[in-house]
């Protein structure tokens, strides 16, 4: 583990830049003095990494998520307290991903500085992907460089950073969801692509991110993750009992939905009786359910399959449950 040290006295404030102008002032003096100023000010911003307020924060958006549906949050940002953007939507680039944070409830943000000149480049340079998670000031960044989990953390929000890595092995070499349920506990879907396939894995930590384990979701004694032939996937854990791991399904359009009520411990498979009608469609989405209290939930599926030009069509179906996702049923449109 490494510990990085962000020293505050490298955060801009206007104290430091009216002092600094009259100390240029005082100094030089003459006709050039405020393009000097200019010109020392750019240099200081530069090399000290200070954070910069921004106002204007309308860009701030988090990154689109290559796995989730557009109507699935496929994790609990705080939008009034984090933001995260990536420089032209490079999303496995360490060095493009800028954080922001507001302490007004979002009327203004500062840029977070993210000690990417202390993580060697060999350590980030060929991750698929860079996923970041938000709790209160505790911020987690993650991603996998085969066969290696590494973790950017930070318990106060962004002035010191730890950094952990942890070997997982063959367990993913993708990220698909990274979420906390509490500051000590979490939980990583991972991904292995394969031709036409794909194999998920679930990790779990118990200390903040330090260590991780492989998670069992089948059961099964010979398990060795969920093959599928599907290309998106999705993980939501409503608190620290209850979590949701959902699948597409190219070949069929049955989700493949996994649910555990204990935490981790045990996992059961869900069936949804999905129409005859749609027996030669496969399923494009996967999202998990949507929950307005413990008992009343939704889950919408995006089902494509062709019509009666033999074009590919999309259908939406919504399924409602009113005992906490026991059971499912088909809503009539």
């Amino acid at each position: 583990m490494i510990k990085i040290s962000k020293r505050e006295d490298i955060i801009c404030n206007n104290k430091k830049i009216n002092w600094m102008y009259n100390v240029v002032k005082e100094v030089l003096g003459g006709v050039s003095m405020k393009k000097i100023f200019i010109g020392l000010l750019i240099l200081t911003l530069f090399f000290s990494g200070c954070q910069i307020n921004v106002k204007n924060h309308g860009n701030l958006a988090k990154p689109p998520n290559q796995n989730v549906s557009e109507d699935v949050t496929p994790n609990d940002i705080q939008n009034e307290k984090w933001r995260w953007s990536f420089k032209d939507n490079k999303i496995s680039s360490l060095k493009d991903l800028q954080l922001y944070k507001s302490d007004d409830g979002g009327k203004t943000w500062t840029q977070i500085y993210i000690p990417v000149n202390k993580i060697p480049e060999s350590a980030y340079k060929d991750a698929e992907n860079i996923v970041p998670y938000f709790m209160d000031n505790n911020v987690w960044i993650a991603w996998i460089v085969p066969q290696t989990l590494h973790i950017l953390k930070t318990k106060d929000g962004g002035l010191h950073w730890d950094i952990f890595k942890f070997e997982i092995g063959k367990y993913g070499e993708v990220i698909s969801v990274l979420q906390f349920v509490t500051p000590e506990e979490g939980w990583i879907l991972t991904t292995m692509n394969g031709a036409g396939m794909q194999i998920n894995y679930l990790l779990k930590t118990n200390d903040g991110g330090k260590t991780w384990e492989n998670v069992n979701i089948t059961g099964k004694k010979n398990y060795d993750g969920i093959y599928s032939a599907a290309n998106r996937s999705n993980m939501k854990f409503y608190d620290k009992n209850n979590g949701w791991i959902s699948i597409s399904n190219n070949l069929a359009p049955d989700p493949i939905l996994f649910r555990t009520t204990d935490g981790g411990k045990t996992w059961s498979q869900i069936k949804l009786s999905i129409p005859k009608s749609y027996k030669n469609c496969y399923l494009s989405s996967a999202n998990v359910p949507v929950f307005t209290d413990s008992k009343n939930g939704k889950l919408i599926l995006e089902i494509y399959g062709p019509n009666k030009d033999n074009k590919l069509e999309k259908h939406i179906l919504v399924y409602e449950t009113i005992d906490g996702g026991n059971t499912w049923r088909l809503r009539k449109n």
